[in-house]
């Protein structure tokens, strides 16, 4: 698609919180905010003509690699949102876009995530095809306080779930969307009944696709039990994320 005369490189969509977007205290769930901020940045490669269906002239995606978000205060039942979003880098292979999340006049949220050019066929990351030179980089206007977390690669866990991946589960990109990954342990957690009641930092880590019908288990480590992974029946470490 052209790039649109609307174009600009810092973009702010609104958001309405729906009944359907909130938990049992009428609060946003998390999920559904980390949703919304990812909509914004849809939205905006849509005006900036690097889309899904741009990208998909030349076979490729966006897809998440590492995803933060920090939760000051978290909106309610009928409350509307403004995201912000703009790239920080862009070096034709990998991205950082930046959030910030307000309401009511009021920074509530801000997010990281960094983003690959993964070619949709051979299913690697490759160079992006299109041209981005008409994004401004933003270098200097940082959203988020801390720092993505560095994860280890084989850390000790305990079993929480096992379970299958369904169709539902799947994006436009036939891999399990990013934020399922998120749900997955949200609701193992609740199902055990451990999960904190208020949650103020995301942090989360796509090692590896998973595909439909594949069987996965979600675990907690043992050494802290804020970080949880989700492992394919290959063996393969797929996700990992810390809810704090």
């Amino acid at each position: 698609m052209p790039i649109s005369p609307n174009f600009t490189s810092i973009f702010t969509q609104s958001f309405d919180v729906d009944y359907f977007d909130c938990d049992i205290n009428a609060q946003l769930k998390t999920v559904d905010l980390c949703k919304m901020i990812q909509m914004a940045s849809s939205n905006h490669a849509v005006l900036g003509g690097i889309s899904f269906w741009d990208l998909q002239e030349a076979n490729q995606s966006w897809v998440v690699y590492k995803f933060r978000v920090e939760i000051d205060k978290m909106p309610k039942w009928q409350d509307r949102i403004e995201v912000s979003t703009w790239i920080e880098t862009l070096d034709g292979i990998r991205s950082v876009r930046n959030f910030e999340v307000h309401c009511n006049g009021e920074l509530v949220a801000s997010a990281s995530s960094m983003w690959v050019i993964m070619n949709t066929v051979r299913r690697r990351p490759e160079m992006m095809a299109i041209p981005h030179d008409h994004f401004t980089k933003h270098g200097d206007k940082k959203s988020i306080k801390g720092e993505f977390t560095t994860f280890q690669k084989k850390p000790e866990t305990t079993h929480l779930i096992t379970d299958k991946v369904k169709y539902s589960d799947l994006d436009m990109v036939n891999h399990v969307t990013n934020i399922k990954y998120l749900e997955w342990v949200i609701n193992a957690l609740k199902a055990s009944e451990t999960a904190p009641n208020d949650i103020s930092v995301v942090d989360m880590h796509f090692n590896k696709e998973l595909r439909f019908n594949q069987e996965y288990s979600i675990e907690q480590c043992v050494a802290n039990n804020n970080h949880f992974v989700i492992k394919s029946n290959e063996g393969d470490l797929n996700f990992q994320c810390v809810l704090e």
